[in-house]
């Protein structure tokens, strides 16, 4: 295989890449972002607001906005930390709770569904590469990604 041919083939793997992350977070979870929180908050019980931003890998003010339209809906309550007022609470509420559990369900048959054409040994071999992929990537772009934060959204991709 030439060099140019090899770069074509990389090319064409994260291509793919991109397309099952379509798939995956488009199609098969109807609020990614809002179940990813979802999820964190189950999982973590009652936390503070900064440990949450930290948990979902967001800046604090992006986590507040976040809490705010979760709190709107019904999903959480916010409380002043009893022992620092300048520290915020987040809880789920039952509805959140409920709705948390009822998306778990979802996301589970989903994943099922999604990975039905491989056998044991393939989808073992998939992770296998693919965390080998991710080991090199948190080496080589872990710090980096760190100093810089998420990538900027593009305007209207939140709709």
């Amino acid at each position: 295989m030439t060099e140019n041919e090899n770069l074509e083939q990389k090319t064409r793997v994260i291509f793919l890449m991109e397309k099952y992350a379509h798939y995956i977070f488009h199609r098969f979870f109807e609020k990614p972002g809002r179940d990813r929180a979802l999820r964190i908050l189950y999982d973590s019980g009652t936390i503070t607001q900064k440990v949450f931003a930290d948990k979902m890998n967001i800046r604090p003010s992006s986590a507040s906005d976040i809490l705010a339209k979760m709190e709107s809906e019904g999903l959480i309550t916010r409380a002043c930390h009893d022992d620092d007022k300048r520290n915020i609470n987040i809880t789920l509420t039952e509805d959140g709770r409920k709705i948390t559990e009822e998306v778990n369900i979802k996301q589970q048959e989903a994943v099922k569904q999604m990975m039905l054409s491989l056998t044991a040994e393939e989808l073992t071999t998939l992770e296998t590469l693919m965390n080998k992929l991710l080991s090199d990537w948190d080496y080589k772009f872990g710090e980096e990604a760190k100093l810089y934060g998420p990538p900027p959204r593009k305007r209207g991709a939140d709709k």
